[in-house]
């Protein structure tokens, strides 16, 4: 199962396996600049006497070793292991938001992560995961009755697929991943196929459901939504974190301030300066350019991703592709939204860049995963 043809190799896609490794790459520039740190060192290489000033870069480059080791996993996994094995993947995935909401660690006010001694495990990382997996295999063995798109009834069960783990991960809380996840679902089924009164009828269903849904948030969720109409309302509390990010974006200008001179980062203004505004730290150190050269590469990044959908000759591969292209636009949009105040602060990481184990690794075998649908696609087994 863990092995790799070796004729697979010649249709190995360089493209894409550069980009994956250039952007993280990137975020270590980045993250060695929003982690550093003068009056303390992490020992690199003992015997060399090799100190590094930035832990959060130190600890990023060896997720990133994992997940070369994990992307290399999820390629020598064929396509049929993970159709056969959807639904194992997807309660394991559940099991482990349960064991969160028993035994997770709180951290910030949140629930979110279970402490394995060396390693905090994010479990709603891979959850993502579970759920492009499954919602392809439903779907794929679904398609419209119709022949080109889907009723209301048709979309009951394929929407309970991704609705159920979101109410779970409501709970933690942690808003940003539950509404990423719900994105995921979501395009999955647009690339299928919905009928323009449905959808009509589920925005109408939302509109209804806002006021409920409003007052079902924790009253911190609230406050990081008004704030976007008015973060000055409130410059030291709610509204300190888009305010502060704002004048490190806004700094930046077009060519930055240069590698570890931004004000706003280095004297500590910058909050979460290496997880969730790690995109502020960029702005304001390599301005307009450097961020237009990032976003460059996640468009051809995404553009790789959805040529390997196109390319795919069945269409359960073909789903699973869209909904990793769609969780990691999802992820960049709402991140890159967020830092700008565009969107409230949802706690959401920016893909390969962000600091972070759980993120990276989750990605890195999703990335995996693309690559052995673009390798396999000339072994076309219908599944």
């Amino acid at each position: 199962m863990l092995k790799i043809d070796r004729r697979l190799l010649k249709h190995f896609d360089w493209v894409f396996f550069s980009l994956t490794l250039a952007i993280p790459l990137i975020g270590l520039v980045v993250l060695y600049s929003a982690g550093y740190d003068p009056d303390s060192s992490v020992e690199a290489v003992k015997w060399l006497n090799i100190n590094f000033r930035s832990a959060a870069c130190f600890k990023q480059a060896g997720y990133l070793l994992a997940g070369l080791c994990v992307m290399a996993v999820g390629m020598s996994i064929p396509t049929q292991v993970f159709h056969r094995y959807a639904f194992v993947l997807y309660g394991a995935a559940l099991g482990l938001l349960g064991m969160v909401a028993a035994f997770g660690i709180v951290v910030n006010g949140s629930r979110r992560w279970l402490d394995l001694g060396a390693f905090k495990l994010q479990p709603a990382e891979f959850m993502k995961l579970g759920v492009i997996i499954v919602m392809a295999r439903v779907l794929a063995k679904s398609l419209p009755k119709s022949g080109s798109t889907y009723s209301f009834r048709e979309l009951i069960v394929p929407s309970l697929v991704f609705l159920v783990p979101m109410g779970l991960i409501m709970e933690q809380p942690d808003l940003g991943t539950a509404l990423s996840l719900g994105l995921v679902g979501i395009a999955q089924i647009l690339f299928v196929g919905v009928r323009p009164k449905v959808i009509v009828g589920i925005i109408i269903a939302v509109a209804v459901l806002a006021y409920p849904a409003w007052h079902s948030l924790h009253e911190y969720q609230q406050r990081r939504i008004m704030v976007l109409l008015n973060p000055e309302a409130d410059p030291q509390g709610s509204g300190y974190h888009i305010t502060q990010s704002k004048i490190a974006v806004g700094s930046g200008e077009l060519f930055g301030k240069g590698f570890q001179k931004g004000s706003q980062t280095q004297l500590e203004f910058l909050p979460e300066h290496t997880t969730d505004f790690v995109f502020s730290v960029l702005a304001e150190e390599w301005g307009f350019v450097g961020c237009t050269f990032v976003i460059g590469l996640f468009f051809c990044f995404l553009a790789a991703m959805l040529r390997i959908a196109h390319k795919s000759r069945d269409v359960f591969s073909c789903l699973v592709v869209i909904g990793i292209a769609a969780q990691v636009f999802g992820h960049i949009v709402i991140n890159i939204g967020m830092v700008i105040g565009l969107m409230p602060v949802v706690g959401i990481p920016l893909p390969l860049i962000s600091y972070g184990g759980s993120s990276l690794l989750a990605v890195m075998f999703g990335c995996g995963i693309v690559q052995g649908v673009s390798m396999r696609r000339i072994l076309f087994q219908s599944v």
